[in-house]
């Protein structure tokens, strides 16, 4: 349940920095600058709405315009997919036109994550293109073998340049942690209940930089288990305050929407009645096509924590996940990570309704923590992967990962959520 509570807790992704351009470009360029946007095709979405994240290819020169970057930008979305983009020559300049169709964006979203030792299965209701504003709303919940969650959403896309995004999150978390080494040795076993609020704002400076910040509150009670090993000595409220930018755009090679990303977050953690402590994280993307279906892909991340009060500091740990690897047990704990996944993706075959890919990549993990100390793990991960074309819902994928450290393999399914 700790990786379930992790993606949960921060189910907003990170992406994206175009460096391919294969023969779109300037297919159908026209001399002259962009001057409008048109799109075609749209039922439920609001023009305003689907005409905001293209907005950025207004003032180019048409005859210098990729149509793959159109298309990246369509798919972006999550909710529309284009079908074609053209450039047309009209009185006042030339009008970028797009027809698209709209994905199934509200239905039920199963979800499965099994894995180290660990299943567990949930069933949201969302709408991905709520209001027909792009907004997303999901509510529902997770049963698995070491707890249950319930969840409610809402996040508000911006869809004029003066307004921002707001998000705004619930949850409350049943669950009994166990916390352990690279050997999946358990130290630590006991049971908590948490309540999450959550309210946050985002602003795009520009296309690809985003600004945002959040302020949540969080109350952890420990409850009594006969099975409790070495637990934390008490629960504890926390207020957080979230300052955060990123950097995110996205490239289409005509199969494999590729992704580059920078994220940085810090945190200033007020906890009662203890002290308070800092957090730092950062997350890096970046997805290069070599050729049209086959990408190389590196990914990085890290956290830091100042050391909060001894007595709670085991509620305030991490699982690997946080520096993008999945050659260490969901078990493992750290206050401190920092990893780097740098492999292969060649996509097999593709259909109607998706693509199917194949990925390797060789992991690196820092991480320091009470129970092991300094340490780093090392290994080779692979899978495969299934991308839905026609629903606004995330992918299917199938992994196994061997620690060269520990000797240990790790199997992972997961089935409606992002990788």
């Amino acid at each position: 349940m700790k990786l379930v509570f992790i993606w949960i807790t921060f189910l907003s992704a990170v992406c994206l920095l175009p460096l391919w351009s294969q023969e779109n470009a300037g297919n159908g360029a026209l001399a002259g600058t962009i001057t409008s946007i048109e799109i075609n095709g749209l039922r439920r979405m609001r023009p305003h709405a689907a005409q905001y994240p293209l907005e950025k290819f207004i003032g180019r020169q048409g005859s210098e315009l990729d149509l793959n970057d159109v298309y990246a930008a369509v798919i972006d979305m999550m909710t529309l997919e284009p079908l074609e983009a053209e450039l047309v020559e009209s009185e006042a300049g030339i009008i970028l036109r797009v027809t698209v169709e709209e994905k199934w964006s509200i239905f039920p979203v199963p979800i499965v994550i099994a894995g180290s030792g660990e299943t567990n299965f949930g069933l949201f209701l969302a709408d991905t293109n709520a209001f027909g504003m792009r907004d997303l709303i999901a509510l529902g919940g997770m049963y698995g073998s070491s707890g249950w969650l319930a969840m409610a959403m809402y996040q508000h896309n911006p869809s004029r340049d003066i307004i921002p995004g707001w998000n705004s999150f619930f949850m409350f978390n049943h669950r009994e942690d166990e916390d352990g080494d690279r050997d999946e040795k358990i130290h630590r076993r006991y049971t908590v209940e948490q309540l999450n609020f959550s309210l946050g704002l985002r602003h795009h400076f520009n296309s690809i930089f985003l600004g945002s910040f959040g302020l949540s509150f969080s109350n952890i009670n420990l409850v009594e288990s006969p099975d409790a090993l070495n637990p934390p000595e008490t629960g504890a409220m926390v207020l957080s305050f979230s300052p955060g930018i990123s950097f995110r755009n996205s490239s289409w090679d005509g199969i494999l929407l590729s992704q580059q990303s920078i994220s940085l977050q810090y945190s200033y953690n007020l906890v009662f009645p203890y002290s308070g402590f800092h957090q730092a994280e950062f997350r890096g993307v970046y997805e290069q096509p070599l050729v049209p279906g086959f990408r190389f892909i590196l990914r990085s991340g890290a956290i830091s924590k100042s050391s909060a009060d001894p007595g709670i500091d085991p509620l305030f740990e991490e699982g690997p996940q946080r520096a993008q690897v999945d050659i260490l047990p969901w078990s493992f704990s750290a206050r401190h990570y920092a990893g780097f996944s740098t492999g292969l993706e060649k996509h097999i075959f593709n259909f109607s309704w998706g693509t199917f890919s194949v990925l390797g990549s060789w992991q690196l993990a820092f991480s320091h923590g009470p129970i092991s100390g300094f340490q780093i793990d090392h290994g080779p991960s692979g899978g495969t992967r299934f991308y839905l074309n026609r629903l606004a819902l995330p992918a299917m994928g199938v992994g196994l990962a061997y620690n060269m450290n520990s000797g240990l393999f790790q199997f992972a399914f997961s089935l409606g959520m992002g990788f």
